[in-house]
């Protein structure tokens, strides 16, 4: 018999969005299986602390007047989730993860097809829902357009291919050509296992799983050796005889959950986290577009009060841009395809393996410290509250002596955002880059665990040696003292409203060929104050990463030779003296304290790590 869910358009026309809310999550309740289920709209709502997807998922925020295209695809964020809480074991999955990256993302493209079956053979309106999600999701990517069945990777064509033979459902029709170049192919290389071995086992995934190894091997895809019968010894072992679902609801599993989350504060990229990441990689692509509409970027987030204007190109008039005509401010996700920005994030984390202990040890001093600042306390010998029962003894002894009471009270701690700005000047190159990029990742995850919001931007320049910028200033004749003489690069690696998992793999670009190229520090810094003025948390932290001075070939040869040094010192000098943006610097091999009120210096990129924990960790203490 199916469940019938269904969403009535009339209803939701004549509801406002809190309604929407509630409406939402008792469904989700209800396909999890998970009463006390607790869902976030947005990002800036996420609950403090660390927050696991499938434990506390966060779905885009609504609006009152959103359209029903729009209600639709939170809709289907919100069952994607729900059906993988309720039929995905993650340590299963985990389990059977595969060394060929093209492998693992084909066999999570199976098991989200798997998921997605569930819910669209058991409820129709689900799978109304996760069709609106497939079509966006086809639309974003351009499948539409494609020509040559290479042009889409397998493992999105398996999971739209074998989604479709499932279930018996019609692809959405941004889909179609996709399917009309891939399932040809993939059909006349599958002989012993196909699409209606899979539908049998869609309830049961471990045999699923298995079935779909073998599919996978059928289309020459290198497949790891089957490791089932070790895992079955393990489990014994521990003594897992828990269902996947009972082991997510067990008090020991929470336990060990916990025990991890205590060992691993600063969160080290766990195997778990890795196999279950890209499996969510297409779901949180489509609630990044949803949330583009109503997330609060620097365009839109509401003005604190008496906040100071923005600061614009400085040095009291004397500091001039030739022209702002070639200049960039772009995301890092737009300066390198994701299978490039996956190959530069394993270079990262790769180069870095015998630091990454270190690093982490750091980073859970500073969310000791944090964590601490943030606890809670008790006021004793109260006329009202919470009964004492530690005291109760002395009233046993004496019942003269009264009770006592107890109140819980918060300790202050404002609400603060940090934004890190990392030079990317070609003098960077090579250890500081590395180093710098993987502090900032495992402090930013350290930060967002204790519900700091953490923005991380680089700057450097379009190319070298001037650029168009120079080319129309030779146009024009050379006009004398032209000003910055450069096209300018201001990368965003991630928001401030963004998660970190978001935007880990943004970190590897910094180890892209020919980005690092010169550095115009004032600008950069102006760039990264006005982003920040903007938020709305009370407390504004600014700390500068930079190996040296602002040098730009192009603008030093035609304008006073300290040009940028002065408007760089014009700049701090404002934002210390004006505004209120705590501004800190860490100087690689390079004395930053001539610039900065609070810096230091520090020799070798190796002591990177511990200076940054070390200049957050003074920060808090002066809260």
């Amino acid at each position: 018999m199916k469940q019938e869910m269904r969403y009535d358009p009339l209803i939701m026309s004549t509801q406002n969005s809190e309604q929407f809310k509630t409406n939402t999550s008792s469904v989700m309740r209800a396909i999890s299986r998970k009463a006390d289920l607790e869902v976030t709209y947005s990002e800036t709502e996420m609950p403090t602390g660390e927050i696991k997807d499938l434990d506390y998922p966060s779905i885009p925020a609504p609006t009152p007047d959103m359209p029903a295209e729009k209600r639709a695809l939170i809709r289907g964020c919100a069952d994607t989730y729900a059906l993988k809480i309720a039929h995905h074991d993650r340590q299963l999955h985990r389990h059977n993860g595969q060394s060929n990256l093209q492998a693992q993302a084909a066999l999570d493209a199976l098991e989200q097809a798997r998921c997605d079956s569930i819910g669209i053979l058991s409820m129709d309106g689900v799978a109304d829902n996760l069709d609106a999600v497939l079509e966006a999701k086809a639309i974003r990517r351009g499948f539409g357009d494609i020509r040559e069945r290479e042009e889409v990777a397998l493992a999105d064509a398996l999971h739209i291919v074998a989604r479709c033979a499932m279930t018996g459902r019609t692809p959405p029709p941004a889909t179609t050509k996709l399917v009309k170049l891939w399932k040809p192919w993939i059909t006349a290389q599958l002989q012993q296992v196909n699409f209606d071995h899979l539908k049998n086992l869609i309830h049961d995934q471990k045999s699923y799983t298995q079935a779909a190894r073998k599919l996978l091997s059928a289309l020459n895809l290198k497949i790891d050796p089957d490791g089932d019968e070790e895992h079955e010894m393990q489990s014994q072992e521990d003594g897992d005889e828990t269902t996947p679902d009972d082991a997510e609801n067990s008090p020991d599993s929470d336990a060990q959950d916990q025990q991890e989350q205590e060992q691993s504060p600063a969160g080290e990229s766990s195997e778990s986290t890795e196999s279950d990441e890209s499996f969510d990689m297409d779901l949180d692509d489509i609630m990044d577009d949803i949330e583009s509409d109503d997330m609060m970027t620097e365009e839109n987030i509401p003005l604190p009060p008496n906040r100071p204007q923005d600061l614009v190109n400085f040095t009291e008039g004397q500091y001039r841009v030739y022209t702002t005509s070639f200049d960039e401010e772009i995301k890092a996700e737009d300066l390198a395809d994701s299978f490039e920005l996956e190959r530069l994030r394993e270079l990262l984390d790769n180069q870095l393996s015998n630091h990454q202990n270190i690093i982490t040890k750091l980073a859970n001093r500073l969310q000791r410290k944090l964590m601490a600042r943030q606890r809670r306390s008790w006021q004793f010998d109260l006329e009202e509250g919470i009964l004492d029962a530690a005291r109760l003894a002395r009233v046993i002894a004496n019942p003269n002596v009264p009770l006592t009471f107890k109140q819980e009270k918060e300790m202050p701690f404002k609400d603060t955002v940090v934004t890190l700005l990392i030079d990317n000047s070609g003098s960077m190159r090579g250890r500081p880059i590395t180093i710098a990029a993987t502090s900032t990742d495992i402090i930013a995850q350290t930060l967002e665990r204790c519900g700091i919001k953490t923005e991380i931007l680089g700057f450097t320049t379009r190319t070298w040696k001037g650029g168009k910028s120079r080319e129309l200033w030779m146009a024009n004749e050379r006009p004398e003292k032209p000003g910055r003489l450069n096209d300018i690069r201001h990368i965003i690696y991630k928001d401030a409203s963004a998660p970190i998992r978001r935007a880990r793999k943004n970190l590897g670009l910094m180890l892209k060929e020919g980005l690092l190229k010169e550095n115009i520090d004032g600008e950069a810094l102006v760039w990264a104050y006005n982003r920040i003025s903007r938020r709305p948390e009370e407390r504004k932290i600014l700390l500068v990463i930079s190996d040296g001075a602002p040098v730009d070939d192009s603008t030093l040869s035609v304008n006073p030779h300290n040009i940028l040094e002065m408007d760089l010192r014009g700049v701090i000098k404002w934002i210390e003296a004006k505004s209120n943006v705590e501004l800190t610097a860490i100087g690689i091999g390079h004395d930053v304290t001539k610039y900065y009120e609070k810096a230091i210096t520090i020799s070798d990129a190796d002591e990177l790590a511990e200076a940054l924990t070390t200049q957050l960790t003074e920060l808090f203490d002066e809260q």
